[in-house]
């Protein structure tokens, strides 16, 4: 037994040294991993850990190391990318969340950040989709894209504008009073001579299903005389008023009374709105005297504390205000002025010459004189005459040249000044002498001059990118004097001064230079006479020239930081009524004149239609005609006639059928029939269902051989595509043929049918108009077995 232990003890010490170097070394892969970690090298520690694990895989305390630091690492991951997320540096996040899923591929919180950011990759495209969709007039479409973009992104700035118009565009819509029906849009024929006025509302009151109250003072014997053809029943009845001087106010929605247009009456029967205007970039003051004097409004309070106007007229007045408070709203233009300005100065300074003493003295010894007094001379003996010390031969020759430069940056808003002041403030000590039974009393007074580099800058930014600049330029130096017998210091003050006026583009730089000042002094120490010898002159005495040359450089550089947006004429320029009645909406006769010529005539344009165009060309019978066209189209109130025609019409064309697996082109063909220079389309399918492989352009935008943009988004997930077409040429394109081919695969595994539609299209022609383009039916790419 004890040979079996004397044998057995060597191997027993052998594992045990070599666990304990084995410990040892994974003592180290934890240590060095942990401090990798620390150090903010996740990977490469993370990496230590793994490996001290496998060495030791049933070390208790190497695997809780591991998973301690693990999580850790990935807390600390995700509040990076979080917080990446939030200042909106969404590439720092996604590398953040990427690195995360690397450590932890099942970590559901950076999945799903990564599907959001990559959402939020798309949130330009679909606000520029809900832009479209609002300008078309939808609010209702504009607001159901742009929510999304905001749930994934409240900051977002283009979305949040976008919601604020789509809550004023509703807020304008808004209708607090009664409707009439849209009955009132049916066309109608009426052909009246001298009719009386209450039978003609009586004839459309049967035939439009509309009641027609009259106000007490309208005159019963009231005459009209009316000839149109197809014209809507609201039109005919804004003609009748106008030829009488008379008002309508709606009662309910199928109620109308008729009323003097009298200012009496009008105060009767106008209703009034109350609005409060919330103005940023307006002063209430003057927001409140542009509104009385355009809008002749008299009810108007201003908060200046809050910079709020509220008004109380008619909804007509309200529109008004609103338009012309967003024209005149818009931010002030700013401009950063970089500014340089050196001062370049030069002097030479030449001494040249001998310097003789400018005092000779003259000792005999039988005259005496202090101790001392001859060792101050040069003798030769003390019998003779002595002179004073021995010339001196100058020689100096001096050069300086001083820069000085200031290099300031100003952010000024718009016709507004901004000073600069680069030097100091000189003190300047007068006193004031005044006469006591004690003696004089002298009171001194301190007053600061400011010395050193002043400038003053006014910019005036254009809307072409040019901005107007006054400029002051002013450098001076103080020198102070002698003081005078009172106590008063006189300052001397060096100065230099420019002051002028110059345009520049946005980025140009000009230079100011020439304010230029030479001095040139002279002195000299010679002896009388001989230092006036030509050649000659400087061994009898000395000349000293000074010359300085300094030169005063100013260069200016603006850089439009924001200027006044480009308005469109369309939304500045709209129609207000007449000058004793207010009204905001386009006047009907206007849309009559140009959407519903005479019957049998020749179309004319729309700037040269008048109201005698409505005129038939010969006088009708005396009698009174009236009659109600049927509309134009089942299930539409509006005239064929006041429609306007779509600028394109798309179709499709797909294979018949499509089964599971299959793989198909599907082409969307467009009929152009009106200038299209952009469209914008987005399509919609079942993800489960159908596969969009690949998007190209087809021939239609580019069939003149225009450059042309094709842009398409897929998004797989959701089932949604974004496509944008444009092109460079200015003038747009026409013609029939295919807009896009779309590579379709038909997925397995699904009973419904593959169905592809598109659910907007946003397109604009020449001049950046909108067009409109109807959407085409769904297509169907079969039903699943």
């Amino acid at each position: 037994m004890d040979k079996l232990l004397r044998r057995a003890a060597p191997r027993v010490a052998l594992l045990l040294l070599a666990s304990w170097l084995a410990g040892c070394a994974t003592d180290a892969l934890q240590r060095e991993g942990t401090q990798l970690i620390d150090e903010g090298r996740y990977e490469e520690g993370l990496a230590k850990l793994d490996q001290a694990v496998r060495e030791q895989p049933r070390d208790a305390a190497t695997n809780m190391a591991q998973t301690t630091q693990r999580a850790r690492v990935i807390a600390a991951l995700l509040a990076t990318a979080e917080r990446a997320r939030l200042m909106r540096d969404h590439n720092a996040a996604t590398r953040g969340f990427e690195r995360v899923l690397a450590l932890d591929p099942a970590n559901e919180r950076a999945r799903e950040a990564l599907r959001q950011l990559d959402q939020l990759r798309n949130a330009g495209e679909t606000v520029r989709q809900a832009q479209a969709a609002l300008r078309r007039g939808d609010p209702d479409g504009a607001d159901r894209l742009v929510r999304p973009v905001l749930a994934l992104d409240p900051r977002n700035d283009a979305a949040l504008a976008l919601k604020r118009e789509i809550e004023d565009m509703r807020a304008s819509n808004v209708t607090p009073y009664p409707q009439l029906r849209s009955k009132m849009s049916a066309p109608v024929t009426l052909e009246f001579r001298d009719g009386n006025l209450k039978q003609i509302f009586e004839v459309l009151s049967r035939n439009a299903g509309i009641n027609f109250l009259f106000d007490k003072d309208v005159k019963p014997d009231l005459k009209a005389t009316l000839f149109v053809r197809q014209v809507p029943v609201e039109q005919a009845v804004e003609l009748l008023l106008l030829q009488n001087q008379l008002q309508q106010k709606i009662i309910s929605d199928n109620t109308v009374m008729i009323y003097p247009d009298t200012p009496q009456k009008q105060r009767d029967y106008l209703d009034l709105t109350i609005r409060t205007f919330h103005l940023a970039n307006t002063d209430a003051k003057t927001a409140m005297n542009m509104v009385k004097t355009l809008l002749k409004t008299k009810d108007v309070f201003i908060d200046e504390r809050l910079n709020t106007l509220t008004m109380r007229d008619t909804p007509d007045a309200i529109r008004l205000a609103e338009k012309l408070l967003t024209t005149q709203g818009l931010p002030e233009p700013e401009v950063v002025l970089e500014v340089e300005v050196m001062e370049v100065s030069r002097q030479r300074i030449l001494d040249l010459g001998l310097q003789w003493p400018s005092t000779f003295g003259i000792l005999r010894p039988d005259l005496g004189g202090p101790p001392g007094t001859l060792s101050q001379y040069r003798g030769i003996d003390r019998d003779r005459i002595t002179i004073g010390p021995s010339p001196e031969l100058r020689i100096n020759a001096n050069d300086s040249d001083v820069n000085t430069l200031a290099n300031p940056v100003i952010r000024v808003s718009n016709k507004e000044k901004a000073r600069i002041h680069i030097g100091q403030r000189v003190p300047v000590v007068s006193a004031t002498s005044t006469p006591s039974t004690q003696g004089p009393v002298i009171t001194e007074s301190i007053q600061y001059l400011e010395v050193g580099l002043k400038l003053e800058v006014e910019p005036t930014v254009h809307l072409n990118d040019e901005v107007l600049i006054k400029i002051g330029l002013e450098v001076s130096k103080a020198t102070a004097q002698t003081p005078t017998k009172n106590g008063t210091i006189p300052v001397q003050v060096d100065t230099r001064n420019a002051a002028t006026s110059l345009r520049l583009k946005d980025g140009e730089t000009q230079v100011l230079a020439g304010l230029m000042r030479n001095d040139h002094d002279v002195s000299g120490n010679r002896i009388p006479g001989l230092g006036d010898i030509p050649g000659l002159g400087r061994l009898f005495g000395s000349n000293k020239d000074s010359i300085g040359k300094s030169e005063l450089v100013l260069s200016i550089t603006p850089r439009i930081v924001r200027n006044m947006p480009y308005m469109n004429p369309y939304d500045i320029e709209y129609p207000s009524g007449t000058e004793a009645v207010l009204k905001a909406r386009t006047d009907t006769m206007l849309r009559m004149t140009t959407t519903a010529p005479v019957v049998g005539a020749a179309p004319a344009p729309a700037s040269a239609m008048t109201r005698d165009a409505i005129a038939p060309a010969a006088a009708p019978a005396p009698a009174a005609v009236a009659a109600l066209a049927p509309p134009a189209s089942a299930g539409s109130d509006v005239p064929a006639a006041a429609a306007s025609p779509a600028a394109a019409t798309l179709s499709w064309t797909a294979p018949a059928g499509l089964k599971p697996g299959e793989e198909t082109d599907v082409i969307l063909r467009a009929n152009v029939t009106q200038p299209l220079s952009t469209a914008t389309v987005q399509f919609a399918y079942d993800p489960a269902a159908l596969c969009v492989v690949a998007v190209t352009e087809g021939d239609v935008m580019n069939a003149d051989g225009a450059i042309t943009s094709f842009a398409p988004r897929i998004d797989d997930k959701s089932g949604r595509m974004f496509v944008a077409l444009s092109r460079s040429a200015p003038q747009g394109a026409r013609g029939d043929g295919a807009l896009m081919r779309l590579r379709v695969v038909a997925l397995p595994g699904s009973t419904a049918p593959a169905e592809l539609k598109v659910t907007s299209v946003s397109a604009f022609g020449e001049g950046n108009r909108p067009v409109s383009i109807p959407l085409p039916a769904a297509l169907a790419l079969g039903a699943r077995p």
